[in-house]
């Protein structure tokens, strides 16, 4: 069994949402003999409980919009079911953020990679937007480098590459952030601004 099966197997339950009972009651059976639960909410919910591990929704008959945007930003792997593979019924899985789509009728080979997939599009994604936030935040510090650069400049007469160079080489001997030096020196030019 590879990493993915035994992560996929080893969660416990998947949340069905918008699921007639015929469908809920074939889903339960196909992913019993996977080794998962799966469970329903009523009506009207929007919390989604913490054992939940992925989301098949019924997009034919889509009530629960909420609840599934809470999965999505949640971060849980979505996998939108239809009764036909169509573009309009593709682009409505996209845009609640279904990660893999299902087609009826529903067999157990294809509850199985479905779900396989989703999971792995969904850490990818995952992945992506904790980089992206990541990358947002260092964008967001620029202004703080220029401001360190600007000083150097001004206290050490320094030109503009060997200020900046200066910032990275002391960022790779402290084995520090260059936003973190950048903050430091800001600190520090605000101390001596008080000092004098």
């Amino acid at each position: 069994m590879t990493d993915n099966n035994v992560a996929l197997t080893s969660r416990k339950k998947v949340l069905l949402v918008d699921c007639d009972d015929r469908l809920t009651e074939q889903l339960g059976k196909s992913l019993k003999r996977l080794g998962m639960d799966t469970t329903t909410l009523p009506e009207g919910a929007q919390d989604i409980p913490a054992d939940i591990t992925s989301v098949i929704v019924e997009i034919d008959e889509l009530q629960s919009r909420q609840l599934v945007e809470h999965a999505r930003q949640t971060g849980l792997p979505i996998i939108a079911l239809s009764k036909h593979e169509t573009l309009s019924r593709i682009e409505s899985a996209i845009a609640i953020g279904a990660t893999a789509m299902l087609n009826r009728p529903v067999t157990q080979s294809s509850v199985y990679t479905t779900l396989m997939m989703a999971q792995g599009l969904r850490e990818q994604i995952n992945t992506l937007e904790a980089e992206n936030a990541r990358q947002a935040q260092r964008l967001e510090q620029r202004p703080r480098l220029a401001r360190a650069v600007a000083h150097l400049m001004l206290e050490l007469g320094l030109n503009e590459s060997d200020a900046y160079e200066r910032i990275r080489l002391l960022s790779m001997k402290l084995n520090v952030s260059i936003e973190q030096i950048c903050s430091d020196i800001e600190r520090e030019s605000l101390v001596k601004g008080v000092r004098n």
